[in-house]
Protein backbone atom coordinates (compact mmCIF):
# COMPACT_ATOMS: atom_id res chain seq x y z
CA UNK A 1 0.00 0.00 0.00
CA UNK A 2 1.73 3.19 -1.07
CA UNK A 3 1.80 6.16 1.32
CA UNK A 4 -1.21 8.66 2.06
CA UNK A 5 -0.55 12.11 2.48
CA UNK A 6 -3.01 14.05 4.75
CA UNK A 7 -4.05 17.75 3.83
CA UNK A 8 -3.47 19.48 6.98
CA UNK A 9 -5.44 22.69 5.65
CA UNK A 10 -8.54 21.06 4.00
CA UNK A 11 -8.82 18.93 6.62
CA UNK A 12 -9.00 21.79 9.55
CA UNK A 13 -11.26 23.57 7.07
CA UNK A 14 -13.72 21.15 6.93
CA UNK A 15 -13.64 20.02 10.40
CA UNK A 16 -14.30 23.76 11.34
CA UNK A 17 -16.52 24.32 8.34
CA UNK A 18 -18.71 21.38 9.52
CA UNK A 19 -18.83 22.07 13.53
CA UNK A 20 -19.85 25.86 12.66
CA UNK A 21 -22.62 24.99 10.78
CA UNK A 22 -24.40 22.29 13.35
CA UNK A 23 -25.00 24.21 15.93
CA UNK A 24 -28.16 22.37 16.35
CA UNK A 25 -26.32 19.01 16.50
CA UNK A 26 -23.60 20.33 19.01
CA UNK A 27 -26.43 21.60 21.43
CA UNK A 28 -28.76 18.11 20.95
CA UNK A 29 -25.60 15.98 21.88
CA UNK A 30 -23.87 18.42 25.04
CA UNK A 31 -26.90 20.26 26.44
CA UNK A 32 -27.55 17.53 29.31
CA UNK A 33 -23.97 17.06 29.45
CA UNK A 34 -22.61 20.46 30.05
CA UNK A 35 -25.81 21.49 32.51
CA UNK A 36 -24.83 18.03 34.41
CA UNK A 37 -21.02 18.98 34.29
CA UNK A 38 -22.00 22.66 35.22
CA UNK A 39 -24.14 21.16 38.15
CA UNK A 40 -20.81 19.18 39.19
CA UNK A 41 -19.47 22.88 39.43
CA UNK A 42 -21.88 24.39 41.64
CA UNK A 43 -21.68 21.86 43.82
CA UNK A 44 -17.88 22.28 44.40
CA UNK A 45 -18.23 26.56 44.76
CA UNK A 46 -17.51 26.99 41.22
CA UNK A 47 -13.49 25.54 40.64
CA UNK A 48 -14.01 26.49 37.09
CA UNK A 49 -14.31 29.73 37.57
CA UNK A 50 -11.41 30.32 40.54
CA UNK A 51 -7.84 30.50 40.18
CA UNK A 52 -7.07 27.29 41.78
CA UNK A 53 -4.21 24.55 40.71
CA UNK A 54 -5.68 21.44 42.82
CA UNK A 55 -7.44 20.03 39.66
CA UNK A 56 -7.43 16.66 41.10
CA UNK A 57 -10.57 16.78 43.09
CA UNK A 58 -12.63 18.92 40.77
CA UNK A 59 -15.90 17.31 39.92
CA UNK A 60 -16.71 19.01 36.72
CA UNK A 61 -12.72 18.45 35.30
CA UNK A 62 -13.81 14.26 35.44
CA UNK A 63 -17.48 14.61 34.53
CA UNK A 64 -15.87 16.74 31.00
CA UNK A 65 -13.42 13.81 31.00
CA UNK A 66 -16.03 11.22 31.26
CA UNK A 67 -18.70 13.03 29.38
CA UNK A 68 -16.06 13.90 26.85
CA UNK A 69 -16.20 10.19 25.45
CA UNK A 70 -20.00 10.02 24.43
CA UNK A 71 -19.46 12.99 23.20
CA UNK A 72 -17.22 12.42 20.83
CA UNK A 73 -18.38 9.14 19.75
CA UNK A 74 -21.97 10.93 18.88
CA UNK A 75 -20.16 13.78 17.45
CA UNK A 76 -18.08 11.33 15.18
CA UNK A 77 -21.23 9.20 14.21
CA UNK A 78 -23.08 12.21 12.99
CA UNK A 79 -20.39 13.75 10.94
CA UNK A 80 -19.68 10.63 9.15
CA UNK A 81 -23.38 8.85 8.79
CA UNK A 82 -25.32 12.18 9.14
CA UNK A 83 -27.25 10.28 11.56
CA UNK A 84 -28.90 10.77 15.01
CA UNK A 85 -26.79 8.63 17.50
CA UNK A 86 -28.35 7.75 20.54
CA UNK A 87 -26.27 10.15 22.41
CA UNK A 88 -28.05 13.13 21.34
CA UNK A 89 -30.29 14.60 24.70
CA UNK A 90 -29.12 11.73 26.75
CA UNK A 91 -26.10 10.78 29.39
CA UNK A 92 -25.53 7.73 28.50
CA UNK A 93 -22.96 5.61 28.85
CA UNK A 94 -22.70 2.17 27.49
CA UNK A 95 -20.54 -0.74 25.46
CA UNK A 96 -18.99 1.63 23.51
CA UNK A 97 -18.25 4.44 25.34
CA UNK A 98 -15.90 1.85 27.92
CA UNK A 99 -13.95 0.58 24.74
CA UNK A 100 -13.18 4.07 23.61
CA UNK A 101 -12.31 4.79 27.62
CA UNK A 102 -10.32 1.70 27.00
CA UNK A 103 -8.54 3.22 24.18
CA UNK A 104 -7.67 6.30 25.75
CA UNK A 105 -6.37 4.57 28.80
CA UNK A 106 -3.82 2.79 27.06
CA UNK A 107 -2.46 6.16 25.05
CA UNK A 108 -2.32 7.31 28.17
CA UNK A 109 -0.44 4.78 30.16
CA UNK A 110 2.00 4.45 27.06
CA UNK A 111 2.12 8.43 26.92
CA UNK A 112 3.17 8.67 30.69
CA UNK A 113 5.64 5.46 30.49
CA UNK A 114 7.09 7.18 26.68
CA UNK A 115 7.30 10.94 28.93
CA UNK A 116 8.95 9.50 31.94
CA UNK A 117 11.39 7.60 29.83
CA UNK A 118 12.30 10.57 27.89
CA UNK A 119 12.22 12.64 31.53
CA UNK A 120 14.86 10.22 32.73
CA UNK A 121 17.07 10.10 29.98
CA UNK A 122 17.28 14.33 29.62
CA UNK A 123 17.72 14.83 33.45
CA UNK A 124 20.20 12.06 33.62
CA UNK A 125 22.18 13.51 30.44
CA UNK A 126 22.43 17.31 32.40
CA UNK A 127 23.77 15.42 35.04
CA UNK A 128 25.83 13.96 33.61
CA UNK A 129 27.41 16.92 32.34
CA UNK A 130 27.13 18.16 35.49
CA UNK A 131 24.62 21.45 33.70
CA UNK A 132 22.34 22.58 36.32
CA UNK A 133 19.04 23.03 34.25
CA UNK A 134 17.06 26.99 34.97
CA UNK A 135 13.60 27.12 35.53
CA UNK A 136 13.27 28.65 31.70
CA UNK A 137 15.30 25.02 30.39
CA UNK A 138 13.11 22.98 32.60
CA UNK A 139 9.82 24.27 30.81
CA UNK A 140 11.27 24.11 27.36
CA UNK A 141 12.47 20.27 27.93
CA UNK A 142 8.79 19.71 29.45
CA UNK A 143 7.00 21.12 26.52
CA UNK A 144 9.79 18.86 24.34
CA UNK A 145 8.74 15.97 26.11
CA UNK A 146 5.42 16.32 25.83
CA UNK A 147 5.82 16.85 21.91
CA UNK A 148 7.67 14.01 21.18
CA UNK A 149 5.05 12.18 23.10
CA UNK A 150 2.45 13.53 21.11
CA UNK A 151 3.93 12.46 18.07
CA UNK A 152 4.29 9.38 18.77
CA UNK A 153 1.27 8.56 19.95
CA UNK A 154 -0.79 10.69 16.95
CA UNK A 155 -0.94 7.77 14.44
CA UNK A 156 -2.82 6.05 16.85
CA UNK A 157 -5.85 8.49 16.44
CA UNK A 158 -7.85 6.55 14.03
CA UNK A 159 -8.65 3.88 16.52
CA UNK A 160 -11.18 6.09 18.07
CA UNK A 161 -13.12 7.30 15.04
CA UNK A 162 -13.07 3.64 14.13
CA UNK A 163 -14.47 2.50 17.74
CA UNK A 164 -17.42 4.56 17.10
CA UNK A 165 -17.98 3.07 13.52
CA UNK A 166 -18.10 -0.44 14.75
CA UNK A 167 -14.94 -0.40 12.53
CA UNK A 168 -12.64 -3.83 14.41
CA UNK A 169 -10.29 -3.53 11.64
CA UNK A 170 -8.78 -0.52 12.31
CA UNK A 171 -7.07 -1.53 15.18
CA UNK A 172 -3.99 0.22 16.61
CA UNK A 173 -1.29 -0.92 14.28
CA UNK A 174 -3.43 -0.67 11.71
CA UNK A 175 -4.27 2.83 12.60
CA UNK A 176 -0.25 3.54 12.21
CA UNK A 177 0.23 1.35 9.31
CA UNK A 178 -2.56 3.88 7.72
CA UNK A 179 -1.05 7.29 8.90
CA UNK A 180 2.43 6.52 8.06
CA UNK A 181 4.79 9.51 7.22
CA UNK A 182 1.40 12.31 8.67
CA UNK A 183 2.38 11.73 12.60
CA UNK A 184 3.23 15.72 12.45
CA UNK A 185 0.28 16.74 10.47
CA UNK A 186 -2.12 15.12 13.14
CA UNK A 187 -0.68 16.59 16.11
CA UNK A 188 0.03 19.64 14.39
CA UNK A 189 -4.00 19.55 13.32
CA UNK A 190 -5.02 18.71 16.82
CA UNK A 191 -2.83 21.83 18.17
CA UNK A 192 -4.82 24.25 15.81
CA UNK A 193 -7.79 22.93 17.25
CA UNK A 194 -7.22 24.04 20.31
CA UNK A 195 -5.54 27.31 19.81
CA UNK A 196 -8.91 29.38 19.44
CA UNK A 197 -10.38 27.74 23.06
CA UNK A 198 -7.48 29.24 24.67
CA UNK A 199 -8.14 32.82 23.61
CA UNK A 200 -11.36 32.42 23.73
CA UNK A 201 -11.58 30.96 27.18
CA UNK A 202 -8.99 34.03 28.82
CA UNK A 203 -11.51 36.25 27.00
CA UNK A 204 -14.20 34.52 28.79
CA UNK A 205 -12.50 34.29 32.17
CA UNK A 206 -11.91 38.38 31.65
CA UNK A 207 -15.20 39.18 31.32
CA UNK A 208 -16.62 37.36 34.30
CA UNK A 209 -13.37 38.81 36.43
CA UNK A 210 -14.04 42.65 35.61
CA UNK A 211 -17.59 42.17 36.89
CA UNK A 212 -16.41 40.66 39.99
CA UNK A 213 -19.79 39.51 41.08
CA UNK A 214 -20.66 36.30 43.38
CA UNK A 215 -24.22 36.10 42.52
CA UNK A 216 -25.58 32.76 41.68
CA UNK A 217 -26.79 32.88 38.36
CA UNK A 218 -23.62 34.88 37.03
CA UNK A 219 -21.88 32.44 38.30
CA UNK A 220 -23.68 28.81 36.79
CA UNK A 221 -24.55 30.97 33.38
CA UNK A 222 -20.64 31.50 33.10
CA UNK A 223 -19.84 28.13 34.16
CA UNK A 224 -22.01 26.80 31.86
CA UNK A 225 -20.61 28.76 29.26
CA UNK A 226 -16.80 27.49 29.76
CA UNK A 227 -17.87 23.94 30.06
CA UNK A 228 -19.70 24.23 26.72
CA UNK A 229 -17.02 25.68 25.08
CA UNK A 230 -14.73 22.87 26.54
CA UNK A 231 -17.44 20.24 25.03
CA UNK A 232 -17.41 22.24 21.49
CA UNK A 233 -13.23 21.62 21.56
CA UNK A 234 -14.20 17.97 22.18
CA UNK A 235 -17.30 17.97 19.17
CA UNK A 236 -14.33 20.01 17.04
CA UNK A 237 -11.60 17.10 17.35
CA UNK A 238 -14.22 14.81 17.11
CA UNK A 239 -15.18 16.65 13.91
CA UNK A 240 -11.23 16.40 12.38
CA UNK A 241 -10.96 12.69 13.60
CA UNK A 242 -13.85 11.80 11.59
CA UNK A 243 -12.68 13.68 7.81
CA UNK A 244 -9.00 12.46 8.73
CA UNK A 245 -10.83 8.96 9.50
CA UNK A 246 -13.18 9.34 6.17
CA UNK A 247 -9.85 10.52 4.09
CA UNK A 248 -7.07 7.31 4.65
CA UNK A 249 -10.09 4.83 5.19
CA UNK A 250 -11.10 6.02 1.56
CA UNK A 251 -7.39 6.16 -0.04
CA UNK A 252 -6.89 2.62 2.25
CA UNK A 253 -10.05 0.85 0.03
CA UNK A 254 -9.20 2.59 -3.13
CA UNK A 255 -5.57 0.88 -2.77
CA UNK A 256 -6.71 -2.06 -1.72
CA UNK A 257 -9.07 -2.33 -5.43
CA UNK A 258 -5.91 -0.99 -7.56
CA UNK A 259 -4.31 -3.99 -5.46
CA UNK A 260 -7.10 -6.69 -6.18
CA UNK A 261 -7.35 -5.86 -9.62
CA UNK A 262 -3.66 -6.11 -10.45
Amino acid sequence: MSKIKLPLGESLSRSFYFAFNHWDAFLKITLLWGLFITGLDALQGFPSLADTENNVGQLYLWGMFIGGIPITISYIIYVIERNEYKGFLSLRLGKKDLQYLWAVLKLIFAGLLIGALFGTVVNNFFQLLNIEMEMALRLFLSFLVLFMVGLLLAPYTLVFPAIALDNKEIDFQKSHQLTRGNALAILGGLIALSLPFVFINLLVSSLYMALGTENILINLFFSFIQIELSLFYHALKASFMAHIYQYFIYFYKKSEEKEEVA
